[in-house]
């Protein structure tokens, strides 16, 4: 596709894009198109039975520094009932900025198996609320290498987030590394059901590291419900969850380990008691 001319004018007005029930398409946005929509503030995508990625990204030209600001007005993104989507995005994402993002809502892809590279990671300082349900594949929220070895961003991933959901992913083993947490400070609630292979929601790996009392900090985290995860992070990780008044646990076979991880404010006193 070339975009130029008047229409190169239209798309960079554009700012919010809707795609329902299209049966055809494949990619809806190639790359010189989405180079072009650079207000593009939200994308909603629903019902495409043979979409197979969203985001086109090709190649940045060597010292340009135009592809970087690729999707940065984008405030809210929602994908659903796409079963063949295999990605969200469809080359390298270093010229990617999420720097807007503030609402991801991800149901029904049957065969996405991770939503965020770790650059990508690194660009979502407004993200409020990631929701992701009925994803039968997915394995991880941020992608590991190809050797197996996860690339764990150096700066804080989500420090605005204050909702997650995540239900009826079956293949899910983690959420987050565990040097995700202390950015998460404004976390309100975590929800996770039916996610029957799910190990721990914080994970450690090679070159991660705790703060130095292996304790972590959830300071406004107000719900917690969690089924059939036996730890809530690495074995040495203690959360701290001061102002949390609602903890369902579903489905635990062990919850001795869980319990040993979670410190709970008892409202009428002011010392931490384990759970």
């Amino acid at each position: 596709m070339t975009v130029h001319g008047q229409q190169n004018g239209f798309l960079q007005r554009l700012e919010s894009v809707q795609v329902d029930d299209c049966g055809d398409v494949r990619a809806p946005f190639p790359a010189k198109l989405l180079q072009a929509v650079k207000n593009l503030k939200s994308v909603e995508i629903e019902d495409c039975k043979s979409l197979e990625e969203v985001f086109e990204l090709g190649e940045a030209d060597e010292g340009s520094s135009k592809e970087k600001e690729l999707l940065s007005s984008l405030t809210a993104l929602r994908l659903s009932g796409l079963p063949e989507l295999k990605s969200i995005w469809k080359g390298p994402t270093r010229h990617v900025s999420l720097q807007s993002l503030a609402r991801l809502f991800l149901t029904s892809l049957d065969k996405l198996t991770f939503i965020f590279t770790a650059s990508l990671a690194r660009s979502l300082p407004k993200l409020l609320k990631l929701e992701i349900s009925n994803c039968a594949e997915l394995k991880h929220i941020i992608r590991k290498e190809d050797g197996g070895r996860e690339i764990i961003p150096e700066s804080p991933c989500f420090p605005q987030l204050k909702n997650i959901f995540i239900g009826d992913c079956g293949k899910l083993e983690y959420v987050f590394p565990v040097s995700v947490s202390p950015s998460l400070l404004n976390l309100e609630q975590i929800r996770i059901f039916n996610a029957d292979n799910l190990k721990q929601i914080f994970y450690s790996v090679e070159g991660d590291a705790l703060t130095r009392d292996g304790i972590i900090k959830f300071p406004r985290l107000r719900e917690l419900t969690i089924s059939n995860c036996s730890f809530f992070g690495p074995k040495n990780f203690v959360a701290q969850l001061p102002s949390l008044p609602i903890l369902e646990i579903v489905g635990h076979k062990e919850l001795g380990n869980l319990s040993a991880q979670l410190q709970v404010r008892v409202y009428f006193s002011n010392d931490l008691f384990p759970f």
